[in-house]
């Protein structure tokens, strides 16, 4: 189980008043992009721009700019490529670009985006955006991912998972970004392709997900081509990239698997590869066991006994330190699979490494201590945490009046 942390009335009282300082925060981080109309949300912290791997931190945003959430959507939809590559980021920056170096995008597009549209309740020409992207996007990974001709996804950079120093995606000299700044140019090297398990994980739902808008726009047969796909794939995921001997899913590359526990691990459940009893299996042995993922602030990046393990802590680590992205979707998955209690656990977690270290938002914090790393604020996924967690405290405080 997730550490529990306690507050006093003094404490909860104090949180709560901080709420509207962090609406104030996050509605910061929404701004107008150079050639786009509309407002969308931005990282924060010191990262200029929209980056596809926070395209969930737009289904938290919802509840306080559905505007912005939905034209996030509309702007990677825009920016698409005519090849069908979605841009890992659009940089606001001097010089502003659009990026296509890396694919950085573990979260399926287009489950964010359908999700996004019915909460904001789209009119049907946005929901037909959505599934020609999808469409688009899916047929690009087909034909610039899958060298090795197995149907998974595979992995060229270092960034295209976004576990930035990790050795994980940096051991055998793979570089940042793939040559020439271009997603489908993959390394010479030995170690390539890698079959990727999260990669893969994103594809996978993407399929359910096109699945599903192809059934709402009277494309059935289209919605069974996807259904198809997407069992064919997670096939190859089980087959290929599960090890029953440790009982772990790993990348593998044609030298056989690389053995990295990380939390790419927790992408198969964001993206619903597993199903219930293989969850709950996977989620006690690794992410609820105290040797591995369950810190005092969950979740590190890497499994403390693993021995890649990066016990210095530096900065933008993905090698050891706990990341409020990956704890921002883990609020899903842990939804997804019925563990309200310890989703509620980790929202105090955050909440009280924010009140014992100043509430300022960080990207990464230690997993020991809580204490954050880096200078990163009003990072967007911290601050999604930060008002979580604040949900619950006064869901608390009203049921303990209510029983008075």
């Amino acid at each position: 189980m997730i550490p529990t942390y306690s507050f006093t009335a003094e404490e909860i009282k104090f949180l709560l008043s901080q709420r509207t300082i962090a609406e104030k925060r996050l509605l910061g981080n929404v701004r107008k992009l150079e050639s786009f109309p509309q407002e969308v949300l931005l990282v924060g912290a010191y990262y200029p721009g929209i980056w596809l791997e926070h395209n969930q931190d737009n289904e938290f945003l919802t509840e306080y700019n559905p505007e912005a959430a939905w034209a996030s959507q509309e702007l990677f939809i825009n920016k698409q490529r005519e090849d069908g590559l979605l841009p890992f980021c659009v940089w606001t920056e001097d010089p502003w670009r659009v990026c296509t170096g890396q694919i950085q995008c573990v979260r399926s597009f287009v489950r964010c985006a359908l999700n996004i549209a019915q909460q904001t309740q789209r009119p049907e020409y946005d929901f037909w955006q959505i599934y020609n992207a999808g469409c688009r996007y899916e047929a690009w990974l087909r034909t610039n991912r899958n060298r090795a001709g197995t149907g998974l996804v595979e992995m060229y950079c270092e960034y295209d998972t976004g576990h930035d120093h990790n050795p994980r995606v940096t051991d055998g000299d793979i570089p940042c970004s793939c040559p020439e700044d271009d997603a489908g140019n993959m390394p010479n090297l030995n170690c390539m392709p890698i079959l990727s398990v999260d990669l893969s994980a994103m594809s996978y739902d993407n399929r359910l997900a096109l699945a599903e808008l192809a059934d709402a726009l009277g494309k059935s047969s289209e919605a069974s081509l996807w259904r198809s796909r997407a069992a064919e794939l997670k096939e190859a995921i089980q087959r290929l990239l599960y090890d029953p001997k440790d009982d772990f899913y790993y990348d593998r590359g044609p030298q056989g698997f690389r053995r990295y526990r990380t939390e790419h691990l927790t992408r198969l459940f964001l993206n619903g590869v597993t199903d219930q009893d293989e969850f709950d299996r996977l989620y006690e042995k690794w992410m609820d066991d105290p040797n591995e993922f369950r810190t005092a602030y969950p979740y590190p990046a890497v499994s403390i006994s693993d021995k890649h393990f990066n016990w210095d802590f530096p900065p933008n680590c993905w090698g050891s330190n706990s990341q409020a992205l990956t704890a921002v979707r883990a609020l899903i998955w842990l939804r997804r699979f019925g563990r309200e209690k310890e989703r509620r656990n980790l929202l105090m977690c955050h909440l009280r490494s924010a009140l014992d270290n100043g509430i300022t938002f960080p990207q990464e914090i230690n997993p020991f201590t809580g204490i954050p790393i880096g200078n990163g604020r009003d990072y967007t996924p911290a601050i999604i945490l930060f008002l979580e967690g604040l949900k619950e405290l006064k869901k608390e405080k009203d049921d303990r009046v209510l029983q008075r």
